[in-house]
Parts: C-alpha cells; sequence; structure tokens
C-alpha cells in the first residue's frame, strides 16, 4: 500500500532537486494574519453577547444567526473552493478569500443610524466572511505540503490552526464602532500583503512528496472509508466545540456567571490551546513515524474527561469554584482543539494521492456540518442552553472508537523517508 510510485533512482535524483527557503515562514505568515481575521470576524459578536442585547435589542437566535453563516456558507461553497484551488492556485485562492473578509468588513463598519439596517450588514458582513472559511481552515495543509520539509510540515500546519484559535481573543469588547473600524483596517491591509507578495509555490519544492502529482480526478468518492473515519472522529467534536466557544458566554448566563468571567474562561482557553496545538505539531514532527491517531485518541480522551468535570461543576453549585470552572473549560478546549492539525494530516496521508485541499475541506466540511446542528438548536428558545455542556462531552467521547477504528498509514511521509533512505545510500556508495 506504501509501495513508491517513483524507482530508487527516481527518488534520488527527484531529492536532489529539492530546497528549502527561509521566506516559507513569511509565506506562512501572512497566510496566518488571513486566518486570524477571518476568525476574529467571525467570533465577533458571541463574547459581547450581553452588549449588543442591551445596545441593539438582540435576541440569542440573532447573535446565534451571525455565528450561523459560518458553518452553513462553508458548507455550501467547499466543494466549488476545492475546484478553485485544483484548477487555480493557492494565491488566487487566499486573494479572493481576502477580497471577501475586506469586504464584509466595509459593511459592518459603514456608519448607518438605524439598528435594522447594521443588523442587516453585520448579517452580510457574516456571509461574506463565510465564503472565506473553506481557504483560511483548510488550506494550511496545502501550503504545508507545499512549502515545508517533512519534519516540518505538522508544525507549519499547527501554526495554522493556532492562528485560528488566536482570532476569537482579539475582541474589542466595549467600543463596536472602534472595532469595525479597525477589522476594516487590518482587512484591507493583509489583502494588500497578499497581493504584494504570495506566491503559491517556491522555485524548487521542499520535499519528494511535494512534486508528486495530486489526481486531479480522485474526490469525495475517492477518499476511502479509513479517511472517512477521519473526517468522522474530527468533524463531530471540533464542530461542536467550535460553535460552544463562540457562544460560550449564552451558555454561562444560565448558569448566573458574569460575560466578564466567561470572556476570560474563554481567553485562557484560547491561549491554552494555541500553545497545545504547537506542542502537538511539533512533537509529531520529530519522529520519522509519529503515532498521530493514539496522540489524538489520548487528547480525546483528556477533553472527555474535562468536559465530564466542567458540566457537574455547573450542575451542581457546591463544586463550582472559579478554578474549577477555568481547569474543566480550558482543558477540554484545548485537548479537543489540539486534535486539529494531527486529524488533517493523518486524512491527507490516508487520502494521498487525493489533493491535500480537497481531503482537508472535507475534513473542516464535516466539522462544520456539526456546528450548523449545534447552532440550530439556539432558534428553538425553549430549549434553553445547559444542553450545550452535554453536547460537547458526548461529542468528543463518540470520536474515540472512531480513532480506535482508523487504521495509520503514512503514504506521501514514505515517499520522503525513501528519499533520506536513497540519498544516505548514494552518500556511502
Amino acid at each position: 500500500e506504501t509501495e513508491p510510485l517513483l524507482g530508487f533512482a527516481h527518488v534520488a535524483a527527484a531529492e536532489a532537486a529539492t530546497r528549502v527557503f527561509w521566506y516559507r515562514w513569511y509565506v506562512l505568515l501572512v497566510y496566518c494574519l488571513l486566518v486570524t481575521q477571518q476568525g476574529a470576524v467571525w467570533s465577533h459578536w458571541g463574547p459581547i453577547s450581553d452588549s449588543v442585547q442591551a445596545a441593539y435589542n438582540w435576541s440569542n437566535a440573532t447573535i446565534s444567526l451571525l455565528s450561523f453563516w459560518g458553518p452553513i456558507t462553508y458548507v455550501a461553497c467547499f466543494y466549488p473552493w476545492t475546484l478553485f484551488m485544483r484548477r487555480r492556485s493557492l494565491r488566487s485562492a487566499c486573494v479572493v478569500s481576502a477580497a471577501f473578509v475586506a469586504l464584509g468588513c466595509v459593511l459592518k463598519a459603514m456608519p448607518v443610524h438605524s439598528d435594522s439596517i447594521f443588523a442587516a450588514m453585520c448579517h452580510a458582513c457574516g456571509i461574506l466572511n463565510g465564503f472565506a472559511g473553506p481557504v483560511v481552515t483548510a488550506a494550511g495543509t496545502k501550503l504545508a505540503a507545499e512549502w515545508f520539509p517533512m519534519n516540518e510540515r505538522v508544525t507549519a500546519v499547527a501554526i495554522a490552526t493556532m492562528s485560528q484559535s488566536l482570532g476569537p481573543t482579539l475582541i474589542i469588547r466595549n467600543q463596536v464602532a472602534l472595532y469595525n473600524y479597525a477589522d476594516l483596517g487590518v482587512s484591507c491591509l493583509i489583502l494588500l500583503l497578499i497581493l504584494l507578495y504570495f506566491p503559491s509555490r517556491p522555485k524548487l519544492p521542499p520535499s519528494v512528496s511535494s512534486q508528486l502529482e495530486r489526481s486531479p480526478d480522485k474526490g469525495l468518492l475517492h477518499l476511502g472509508l479509513n479517511t472517512w473515519l477521519a473526517v468522522l472522529a474530527f468533524g463531530m467534536p471540533n464542530g461542536v466545540t467550535n460553535s460552544y466557544s463562540a457562544v460560550f458566554d449564552l451558555n454561562m448566563l444560565a448558569y448566573k456567571v458574569r460575560q466578564e468571567k466567561s470572556d476570560w474562561i474563554g481567553f485562557a482557553s484560547s491561549a491554552a490551546s494555541m500553545g497545545l496545538i504547537l506542542l502537538a505539531g511539533r512533537l509529531v514532527d520529530c519522529f520519522r513515524r509519529p503515532r498521530m491517531a493514539a496522540l489524538s485518541t489520548g487528547l480525546l480522551i483528556m477533553s472527555t474527561v474535562s468536559f465530564v468535570w466542567f458540566t457537574l461543576i455547573c450542575e451542581l453549585p457546591g463544586l463550582r469554584t472559579t478554578l474549577g470552572l477555568y481547569l474543566g473549560n480550558v482543558l477540554g478546549i484545548a485537548a479537543q482543539t489540539a486534535t486539529t492539525p494531527l486529524f488533517f494530516e493523518m486524512a491527507c496521508e490516508s487520502a494521498f494521492p487525493v489533493g491535500e485541499e480537497t481531503t482537508t475541506m472535507v475534513v473542516t466540511a464535516c466539522s462544520n456540518v456539526f456546528s450548523a446542528l449545534f447552532l440550530t438548536a439556539l432558534f428553538f428558545p425553549q430549549m434553553g442552553t445547559r444542553w450545550m455542556n452535554y453536547a460537547s462531552t458526548g461529542s468528543c467521547l463518540l470520536a474515540v472508537p472512531l480513532v480506535l477504528r482508523f487504521r495509520e498509514v503514512y503514504r506521501r511521509r514514505e515517499y520522503d523517508l525513501l528519499a533520506t533512505e536513497s540519498s544516505g545510500a548514494s552518500v556511502q556508495a
């Protein structure tokens, strides 16, 4: 199954034609800025729900709908994006996505004197920002494959994923208009940076596997059952916990936890997620044949236990302490989020030679389906919000047996390992 498609001599020759360029980090930085900004625009309203409900008389359903545009537009447009990236380039996809984000921020920042018009502009911003979602959440694996060598690929994906957690921490809580203007300025600056310099790939590839042509005719039906296990094992808990984080304040209001404390818990969860994502990605890159499925299983179990604890202390006031709330939510969110680069890479390795952009967009589309289902429940006020903790716990628990069934294969990595061994043999000869 991992038998190389290239002969020994061809692999050695391909290895000789590889090179790693220092400015790969600049390209990754610009991409991460786009990821961060898109995430900040998407998650703007949840953390300030108390303020906007008082200022604009918005309901929980309105705030949920503003977050809901992210997953619903993702599911609607992810497949056209896979075709676009397959036929055009990473640069073109990022330019169009940055333009969507900037245009949405233009609408949101327009000075209007009617609350209803302002709400309509915010919804339009959410839709346009959502159209950029497939590229900012899924193109990281494509960028990593094009620019980074084998021992840096998962780290690069982890840094891109970490940027998704950074966005929600950059929200100005009190001055909505000021934040909207800042959003507009940052979005336009990122678009300018991409237009000035953002090549799709370097002059020479960083590894042998990045030179291999992806199958243009292989799409969703060619992913295979093994890959679909990874898709579902990631999509279910990630979709639920992402939406859970976006409307965390609404959940905590049911337990009489003030918005200020909820915001700090959310901030701590995002900060811990970024650190654990980077640690997990770097740890995997330290091994030639890593055990990503085993690490993902451990993280999901940790997340499940943490959410069980968090649910208990929310439901039983006698157990509730500030430290307990922090630990339960921070560990639950961070452990689940840290599996993101691992699942991305496991799915890409399993599906190869299907293109990374296609595989990762399918993975994240599944996440957005579950995210949409989670947010849909908020349109029914009679359900309340206490079910959110149980949904987060159950989604992580149900993902564990799916990962245990996943068969870990490294089709791309085998080419790079063979190239390394070929180079060593050539030197010894």
